[in-house]
């Protein structure tokens, strides 16, 4: 589970007056930092989650917390889905970066002659815990969809395998009035059509350079939740300005030269993890793209071509055109 979402959690819990201090002191997770580990396991997620879901008190919380995961706010996944061409090209992802996203939870997508199918499956779990991964998957699906592709949910049916609420208002507020309750599986169904439909931030080379990047982060992922880690995500979410350790360490809710003494007892330097970084988007771009080297260096965060070329070499003992000579 992303750490976005466990920080959706706890601001939802305290709009209910729950203190993040209450939420954490009834968790049973050993040896991890929740406020810095970047994925948490399906065993940790599911106990987070069961404890948030008792502490609410209401069964709305998943689709609440659905509605708050804007694409945006994913890092590196919700750039690599929001730069799809199609829906179908998301759908592929959500797929791909399922565990990443919801580990507890199995998506699969189904296809007839006219129709499509996104189903989720948790039937492994608990009740509670299944409507609440049910609806926090459909709730965001829909509201970035909304934004991205929303002649996509011209058509759109949703089927949700637990009976009707009392209440339905904020179901239909969501989801419209297309919805089918205590349905043998939960499942959104697209006419075939909406497929091929085409996404607004669409962007086929940026879309690359971060699917690539989510596989590697994913690969590498430990679950140790090390502050360096969290630096490097903030900087790879990211497109074209890369923040100072000022700007990362504000965002993080603390000081900078907290952040520095962090990362210090890891090893690590904030200048090196930037330059990490820009070396590795670097490569993408010179090995994936046909982009000029001055159109490279501009989105790196450099003045101009000149000083990329040095930092370039100054990183690998060669140069830029060398680098794109050899992937020909």
């Amino acid at each position: 589970m992303h750490q976005y979402i466990v920080d959706t959690i706890i601001r939802l819990l305290g709009e209910k007056g729950i203190s993040k201090e209450q939420f954490l002191s009834q968790l049973d997770i050993s040896k991890i930092d929740i406020e810095n580990i970047q994925f948490l396991t399906a065993r940790q997620a599911d106990q987070l989650c069961s404890v948030a879901i008792r502490l609410y008190g209401e069964d709305t919380l998943g689709l609440k917390v659905g509605c708050e995961l804007k694409m945006l706010s994913m890092g590196m996944f919700g750039y690599a889905l929001m730069t799809s061409s199609t829906l179908g090209d998301i759908l592929k992802l959500l797929l791909r970066y399922n565990r990443a996203i919801l580990p507890s939870m199995d998506i699969e997508v189904l296809r007839d002659d006219c129709n499509i199918q996104l189903q989720s499956k948790g039937n492994h779990l608990p009740a509670d815990l299944s409507r609440f991964y049910t609806d926090a998957l459909y709730s965001s699906l829909f509201a970035n969809l909304k934004v991205l592709a929303p002649k996509c949910l011209t058509q759109a049916k949703l089927l949700i395998d637990y009976q009707q609420p009392d209440n339905a208002d904020l179901h239909c507020a969501i989801f419209g009035h297309q919805i089918v309750f205590n349905a043998a599986q939960s499942a959104v169904i697209f006419d075939q059509s909406a497929l091929l439909m085409h996404i607004e931030s669409s962007n086929s080379i940026a879309q690359d350079v971060f699917r690539r990047q989510c596989d590697r982060i994913l690969a590498n992922d430990t679950h140790a939740g090390l502050v360096s880690e969290r630096v490097t995500r903030e900087l790879l979410s990211c497109q074209s300005h890369f923040p100072t350790s000022s700007e990362v360490a504000q965002r993080m809710s603390i000081s900078e030269s907290t952040l520095q003494r962090r990362l210090a007892r890891e090893g690590a330097k904030y200048q090196q993890l930037l330059d990490k970084i820009r070396f590795r988007l670097a490569l993408e771009y010179l090995q994936s793209t046909d982009l000029p080297v001055s159109d490279i260096a501009l989105l790196l965060d450099f003045d101009n071509a000149a000083n990329f070329r040095r930092a370039f070499k100054r990183w690998s003992s060669t140069t830029p055109s060398q680098i794109r000579i050899k992937s020909q």
